[in-house]
């Protein structure tokens, strides 16, 4: 006979006001700290590196901040896991505006749970239903006219905005507009950014042969992706003289690829090769073949394989045509069901391949390729452009052509020290996306000049005016803030652009005029997006009526982590043993 299993103990809250009362606490103390950075009059924040021999960083960058947050509190750490999703998918989707889009899921939030307690009898789902009915039907179709179209590539608008995301750094705004030069100005333009000892607030661009991969390791690994980050200073993962097998079509089982990796395994280990890095690209992986891919990477012991799955659009049979693009540029062949795995030679893995870089949502791949193949390569695709069907089709393929023929821009940054460093890389970071979502959804009067408008504008709403009102004019508050004004001074201010609605305030100069005189911009996808996804969820947090969570065991914690310090260090340690032993050799 045995006995059954019990469910873990948890812990759980459902008296409304305890619960209110640590989501407002909560939700300050974040929008306090994040919003800090925002404007030009924004604060660095320290944040300690929770790994050995990984340097602390310094930064301005909103989700890089909220990304570190972190509780004791079991409550206040799941509120803060929840509401991490507004800044995460924002930058996700257009790369800046993270700030914003915290403070408004805040104060949304807050006005929210304010709004349903003083109003005990109006159903709370039936307020997030029509605020959400406000952001589909009014605030959305709102930002998209206000947008200002970059016609012609307008180096000027594209300039300011870099340097509204680089925290007015003229210098990095101008080394970015000169990465895109390099590459074409367009939406797939891709800029590599590495960051060197030296000067700081110092800057270098040049060309390098590569291709842009639109899909990081979350996408392609999911849950298993932090067994696969070897660079966790830059939480990416790359390879160095990575071979490709490419493959058209889904690996399913190990049994799939065993005879290819055996083969460059035991080239590797009898020394009759150099590589030992592998990236298997196809468009799909079993969890069976992720866990055991996941297992063997950090065995210092085994060859290091990577999965790339395929990335997909609208146009048929896009994965193939991917697959294609990619072999041109490696010259590696492509595996399907004509050409089995089993049947391959050295030269079915390319070469000239210098490095691939996994970042979470991008990869980057290095190296010289064929000429010959680019050239043929190039030659299909602009016939295919030329007998294209549709307007969007034809801008898929011109993306496709431009990433294999345009290569990629690599920004340099340099500074004196680490801090300074991952501080300036952020904010390279945010002018790059900024810049390529403007050149694909335009740009908007700065100094949160659109949310003010949509206030001024508003439809005749109660709730509206009660809720969204006074979060939406909630980052015009703080970036003033941060900037030393006070609220008599905030006040004079926001009169002052409540009576003449063509005019921003430029708050580092503390001038009033046109948005274009003074080169005041924000990207439309930026704004949008932070204000879709705050309004998201807000509509989850703002109708909390309980929460479960585990209790938290310190001692375990701890010594879950110093095990896990440990494990790193030892393998850390076999590959510097594995190392010396092939230099020897």
């Amino acid at each position: 006979m045995s006995r059954k299993v019990k469910t873990p103990a948890k812990m759980f809250l459902s008296d409304i006001n305890k619960i209110q009362k640590i989501v407002v606490e909560t939700l300050d103390e974040i929008s306090s700290i994040v919003g800090h950075s925002l404007g030009p009059g924004g604060r660095n924040i320290i944040i300690e590196s929770d790994l050995p021999e990984i340097p602390n960083k310094n930064t301005k960058d909103g989700v890089t901040i909220f990304r570190a947050l972190g509780y004791e509190n079991a409550y206040k750490h799941l509120i803060t896991e929840q509401t991490r999703d507004v800044a995460v998918r924002t930058v996700n989707e257009a790369g800046d505006g993270t700030t914003t889009a915290t403070i408004i899921a805040a104060e949304l939030t807050k006005n929210l749970l304010k709004f349903c307690k003083e109003n005990p009898k109006e159903s709370p789902q039936r307020v997030v239903r029509i605020i959400n009915g406000h952001l589909n039907d009014f605030m959305i179709p709102y930002i998209e006219k206000s947008s200002i179209a970059v016609k012609n590539k307008n180096r000027y608008l594209l300039e300011k905005v870099a340097t509204i995301s680089a925290n007015g750094d003229k210098k990095m705004a101008r080394a970015v507009m000169e990465a895109f030069e390099l590459t074409g100005f367009s939406s797939s333009s891709h800029v590599t950014i590495q960051e060197l000892s030296g000067k700081g607030g110092t800057f270098g661009v040049n060309l390098v042969e590569g291709f842009p991969i639109e899909r990081g390791y979350e996408e392609s690994i999911g849950k298993f992706h932090p067994a696969f980050i070897n660079d966790q200073a830059n939480q990416r993962c790359i390879l160095d003289k990575p071979l490709f097998i490419l493959f058209d079509g889904a690996v399913n089982d190990m049994v799939q690829v065993n005879d290819i990796l055996q083969s460059i395994g035991r080239a590797y280990v009898e020394g009759n090769s150099e590589f030992k890095n592998v990236v298997l690209v196809a468009h799909g992986f079993s969890d069976q073949v992720l866990t055991t891919l996941a297992f063997n990477f950090p065995n210092p012991g085994t060859i290091n394989i990577v999965p790339l799955r395929t990335p997909i659009s609208q146009i048929i049979n896009s994965q193939t045509n991917f697959l294609m693009d990619i072999s041109a540029f490696t010259g590696a062949k492509v595996f399907d069901m004509n050409n089995s795995l089993s049947e391959f030679t050295e030269k079915d893995f390319g070469k000239n391949m210098e490095k691939i870089e996994l970042y979470r949502f991008r990869t980057t791949l290095v190296g010289e390729s064929e000429s010959i193949n680019i050239e043929l390569r190039a030659d299909t695709i602009k016939k295919q452009i030329e007998q294209s069907e549709s307007k969007v089709e034809k801008i898929l393929l011109e993306e496709r052509l431009g990433k294999l023929t345009s290569g990629i821009a690599q920004l340099k940054i340099y500074g004196s020290s680490n801090g300074e460093l991952k501080e300036s890389s952020d904010r390279a970071e945010d002018a790059v996306c900024a810049v390529r979502a403007t050149i694909s959804h335009g740009c908007l009067p700065g100094g949160c000049r659109v949310l003010i408008n949509m206030i001024l504008n508003r439809p005749d709403c109660y709730i509206f005016e009660k809720v969204v009102s006074p979060s939406l004019i909630a980052p015009f508050h703080k970036l003033l803030q941060n900037a030393g004004y006070n609220l008599e001074d905030i006040n004079v201010i926001q009169n002052k652009l409540a009576d003449d609605e063509s005019i921003v305030y430029d708050v580092e100069n503390h001038v009033y005029g046109d948005a274009e005189e003074l080169g005041l911009f924000d990207a439309t996808l930026a704004i949008k997006q932070a204000l879709s996804n705050a309004v998201s969820i807000s509509s989850v947090m703002g109708t909390l009526g309980g929460m479960v969570v585990f209790p938290r065991n310190n001692a375990l914690e701890i010594q879950d982590a110093r095990d896990e310090i440990n494990f790193n260090r030892s393998l850390d340690n076999a590959e510097d043993l594995k190392n010396e032993a092939n230099e020897r050799a």
